[in-house]
């Protein structure tokens, strides 16, 4: 019976597609930057870290100032 978990559970997770360069490509005029600082700043107040607000905070008034700089 053990014999049986243990190869179940080692055939059990595996992957027919191996992975490549094309899946990790990143759009940049889709990222939304505002928005990821946003949810990084919300994070760091969640978890009390001072450190990370102020770079985050930091970095969403700077990409909201090029966002009105653009319009």
């Amino acid at each position: 019976m053990r014999v049986l978990i243990f190869l179940l559970l080692l055939s059990g997770c595996c992957s027919n597609k191996s992975p490549t360069a094309s899946d990790t490509y990143l759009n940049e005029e889709d990222r939304d930057w505002a928005e990821i600082y946003r949810m990084e700043i919300k994070r760091a107040v969640d978890n009390d870290d001072e450190d990370a607000y102020h770079f985050f905070f930091k970095e969403y008034m700077r990409e909201r100032i090029e966002q009105i700089k653009s319009k």
